[in-house]
């Protein structure tokens, strides 16, 4: 046991960020203090206290939990009272092939992709794909057609909206495929920390609760055991923090701005 801790140790404190990071800053730090840059010392100790508090698990599942709990997952009959699915991008990786796939998924679209599939296998409806890759000038919404239709979805089924650059895209423009088809009711199918903000902005582009389920997939958080290795710094819990935080800020940018 001594020994599998001292690895665990090892790897997360030295080898790997941002363990590293953060001991290079208290060490800097110190040396700082001993030179009587006091100032800078503490400003460098506040910054990796500030890193290694968000990189570990009980601090990281702190922040996401509210946003992933404000929505069940729905139950199958009410999945079913849904006739189109919208699935929201959350980023591609262009010529990154899965397969016979030429790009593949980030680990987000991934899992709202493979709900949309147990969706679409449920009951078999429309799909609306939406997303545009700002950066890499390549359509999620296409990316995602070509991951479903792999996987078995008929591709009439399909809709790609190819525009949306945001998530208050993704629910304006799906709110114009809706009321152009007449469609009744849709299951969104987002990341679970995504979905506050998800609904809010499509409440905002003019759908009514009757007319949407959210469907919240791809949960971060999980029970805390609270043993030592829940306080090891990790990059995966550090980006699960800096995805809650991101929500934070888009949830009160649009509720100030809209």
């Amino acid at each position: 046991m001594e020994a599998f801790l001292l690895k665990k140790l090892i790897t997360y404190w030295i080898l790997l960020p941002p363990g590293n990071i953060i001991l290079l800053l208290l060490i800097v730090a110190l040396y700082l203090f001993f030179t009587d840059r006091k100032g800078t010392a503490k400003f460098l100790t506040f910054l990796a206290v500030v890193l290694y508090a968000l990189s570990i698990k009980p601090v990281a599942v702190y922040l996401i939990s509210p946003l992933e709990h404000q929505y069940k997952v729905p139950s199958k009959e009410e999945r079913d009272s849904c006739d189109v699915i919208a699935l929201l991008g959350g980023g591609v990786k262009p010529d990154a092939p899965f397969l016979d796939l030429k790009n593949d998924l980030t680990e987000d679209t991934t899992k709202r992709a493979a709900a949309t599939l147990k969706l679409y296998e449920e009951k078999p409806r429309y799909i609306i794909a939406s997303g545009y890759s700002v950066f890499d000038n390549i359509s999620e919404a296409q990316v995602m057609k070509n991951w479903l239709t792999y996987f078995g979805v008929n591709p009439d089924y399909i809709i790609t909206e190819s525009r949306a650059r945001d998530t208050f895209e993704n629910a304006e423009y799906i709110k114009k495929i809706f009321d152009l088809n007449a469609f009744q009711k849709v299951c969104i199918v987002t990341s679970a920390y995504h979905m506050p903000r998800t609904v809010l902005l499509f409440k905002r582009v003019g759908f009514e609760n009757f007319q949407m389920l959210p469907v919240p997939v791809d949960f971060k958080s999980e029970k805390i055991n609270w043993n030592v290795y829940d306080f090891l710094p990790r990059s995966y819990w550090l980006n699960v923090s800096a995805k809650a935080i991101k929500e934070y800020v888009g949830l009160f940018y649009y509720k100030m701005a809209y």
